[in-house]
C-alpha cells in the first residue's frame, strides 16, 4: 500500500464533502494533527478505523486502501472473489495456530476433498481453450460429520491477471452425496465428458458471515485462500479488510490455480506430471516458502 496515495485520497474525499481536518478528526476521535499526518503520507490510519473512515468519506475500504476511485462491479452471487497464498507443507501447524488466534474467525473443522475435473466432449466447447478458460468439476467433501458433493463450473474473467484480486465466474449445484457414483457414470459414459485431472487435498476452514479462510493441504504444498462470502458488502473491500486484519500482503498472492503451480514445479524438478494427483504418487516439493506472519 502507498501511504502517500492513500493520504491524498483521504484529503480529496474530505475536501469534496466540505469537511475540515478538525471535523474529520472529531468524528474519528483523533486529533487534527493525526489527520494531517495521514494526508501527508507520514502515517497510515489504524486498521480499526478503516470502515468508519470509508463510511464518513462515502467510499469503500477497497478504494481507500488503493488510494483511488474505481468502478465497482455489481455484487453477483455467481462471481467468486478471492486471493490465495502458497507455502511449504512444513508450515501447516504454524498456519493453523496463527489463524486460531483470531476471534473474528470460527474454525469449522477439517475436511477431506476429492475433485475431478472434466472437459466438454465437443471441441468447440473446450473448457480449457483460451477463449473459454473454464473448469467443470465434481467435488466431494467429507469428514466425520459431513458428506456433500458439489458440481461446479468456474471460469476466469478475461484479462484476470490484470486485476489485483481474483474474480471468477462460478456456478455451483449441490447434489446428494449418495448419488455421486451415478453422476460420474452419466458424465463419463452417457455424456462422454473427458476426465482431465483429479486431485485430493485436506481442507481446514475458518469463517464468519463475511469471509472464508481455508488452508488447503495439497500433496506438494499448502494454499491459503481468502474468499468473500458477504451478500451485501463490496467483495473487494471485504477481502482487503481481512487481508490487513490477518497481516497478508496482497502483493504476495498467487494469481493462478493449484494445477499451474503443480505443472511448474514438476518441470523445474524434472518429476513426472500426473493427471491424478494424490499422496500415492511422487510429488514435487514446494520448498523454502515459510509462513512468517506475526500478530
Amino acid at each position: 500500500m502507498n501511504n502517500y496515495k492513500i493520504g491524498s485520497f483521504i484529503a480529496k474525499k474530505r475536501n469534496q464533502l466540505g469537511i475540515t481536518q478538525r471535523q474529520l478528526a472529531e468524528k474519528l476521535y483523533v486529533t487534527d494533527k493525526t489527520i494531517s499526518r495521514w494526508e501527508n503520507g507520514n502515517y497510515m490510519p489504524d486498521l480499526t478505523l478503516l470502515i468508519t473512515i470509508s463510511e464518513i468519506l462515502n467510499t469503500s475500504v477497497y478504494e481507500l486502501l488503493l488510494g483511488e476511485e474505481i468502478k465497482q462491479d455489481n455484487i453477483n452471487d455467481n462471481i467468486e472473489t478471492e486471493v490465495r497464498f502458497l507455502y511449504s507443507l512444513s508450515e501447516e501447524e504454524k498456519i493453523l495456530n496463527y489463524l486460531h488466534k483470531f476471534s473474528e474467525l470460527t474454525y469449522k473443522g477439517c475436511f477431506n476433498e476429492k475433485t475431478i475435473q472434466y472437459n466438454h466432449p465437443m471441441k468447440e466447447y473446450d473448457y480449457y481453450s483460451k477463449e473459454i478458460d473454464a473448469r467443470f468439476r465434481v467435488r466431494t467433501t467429507v469428514n466425520n460429520e459431513i458428506k456433500k458433493c458439489m458440481i461446479t463450473y468456474k471460469r476466469r474473467k478475461e484479462n484476470f491477471l490484470n486485476e489485483e484480486i481474483n474474480t471468477e465466474e462460478e456456478v455451483e449445484v449441490s447434489i446428494n452425496y449418495n448419488e455421486v457414483d451415478n453422476l460420474i457414470y452419466l458424465l463419463e459414459n452417457v455424456i462422454h465428458m473427458k476426465l482431465i485431472e483429479s486431485y485430493e487435498r485436506k481442507r481446514h476452514v475458518f469463517s464468519n458471515d463475511d469471509i472464508e479462510v481455508v488452508v488447503d493441504i495439497y500433496p506438494f504444498m499448502i494454499a491459503i485462500e481468502v474468499e468473500n462470502k458477504s451478500k451485501d458488502k463490496d467483495p473487494k473491500s471485504v477481502i482487503l479488510y481481512y487481508l490487513n486484519l490477518l497481516g497478508f500482503n496482497l502483493k504476495d498472492s498467487y494469481r493462478l490455480s493449484w494445477d499451474d503451480k503443480y505443472e511448474e514445479l514438476c518441470k523445474e524438478q524434472n518429476i513426472k506430471q500426473y493427471n491424478i494427483v494424490d499422496n500415492t504418487k511422487e510429488m514435487p516439493v514446494f520448498l523454502n516458502h515459510e509462513f512468517n506472519l506475526n500478530k
